[in-house]
């Protein structure tokens, strides 16, 4: 579709950290104080209207809910502040939001209750992903990797990238915090990358680091694709590895950083989509440019 079919709408007051897809049709994006749940239809309809020129212009549009993460209440009735949703997975009928007091909020998708809480960070959560059907795994600023049984609540494996095992004890040296997570659609791998400047790649299933990626920039965002690890970071270029380690190639893109990374498997050839500082990035064949769009919904 060209850039003109597009519209915005004003999803909240201030930064979306991220955006999931929790059933089919709904869109929830995660912002400083909460957590707004859409219908993509909505929108679609609302920026046609609004912006193709229609004649009758529509309604703002609403979420269809606002979802707030518990807050914790003190003496005399004081209530702490509402911390960020800096990451949202899915599994299965559950939402995960990964938050900035060090927890992870479970929310049911139809009813848009609250259910459960993951404790076990002591810092800010920054990442999370689903691997397989019935694990989550989160990364945080406390430099630990994390994995959790959501049908029992609990905490499955604690996992210390500096290291590349399971931490022995909870007070062992870390290294610096975890920023970007994926696994691969077997949930059997999963690849992870921080302030530390290396990408690393886990087997799930004996919890080691099988081959680490260093990297000259900071890795912001990882995903996984068929054979390879592909990752982006505060450098104007995405980087694709083989699970052994290798650097198969780069590709340059427009933006001088590389925030979030995504696959179009229902393309062939396949696409990649990187959404940079400045601009998103449509690459085909993992590594051919083909379209960036910038910050004024222009065509670069």
């Amino acid at each position: 579709a060209d850039s003109s079919s597009g519209g915005r709408v004003e999803a909240h007051c201030g930064p979306i950290y991220d955006i999931a897809f929790p059933q089919s049709g709904i869109m929830a994006t995660a912002g400083d104080e909460d957590i707004r749940i859409w219908d993509v239809k909505g929108i679609v309809d609302s920026s046609d209207g609004n912006i193709q020129g229609s004649d009758k212009k529509m309604d703002p549009v609403k979420p269809k809910a606002v979802l707030r993460n518990p807050q914790a209440s003190g003496s005399r009735g004081f209530v702490t502040p509402a911390f960020e949703t800096n990451a949202l997975a899915t599994l299965g009928e559950t939402m995960f939001a990964a938050s900035g007091d060090g927890n992870i909020y479970a929310w049911d998708t139809n009813t848009g209750k609250q259910t459960q809480t993951l404790q076990g960070h002591s810092e800010i959560v920054h990442c999370l992903s689903a691997c397989g059907s019935s694990l989550l795994c989160s990364g945080s600023e406390d430099g630990t990797v994390r994995g959790w049984d959501p049908r029992t609540s609990s905490q499955v494996f604690a996992l210390n990238p500096l290291t590349g095992t399971e931490f022995a004890h909870e007070d062992e040296k870390k290294g610096s915090w975890i920023g970007c997570l994926c696994s691969d659609d077997s949930g059997s791998w999963m690849a992870c990358g921080g302030g530390d400047r290396y990408v690393a790649l886990w087997h799930v299933g004996s919890r080691r680091i099988i081959t680490t990626m260093p990297t000259a920039g900071t890795p912001q965002a990882v995903v996984m694709f068929e054979d390879r690890v592909i990752s982006g970071g505060n450098q104007s270029y995405v980087f694709h590895w083989s699970k052994s380690g290798e650097l198969m190639g780069r590709a340059a893109c427009k933006s001088k950083s590389v925030f979030s990374l995504a696959v179009n498997r229902a393309k062939s050839p396949h696409q990649l989509v990187a959404a940079g500082l400045t601009c998103i990035d449509l690459f085909v064949n993992h590594k051919t440019l083909c379209r960036s769009w910038g910050m004024s919904d222009e065509e670069m």
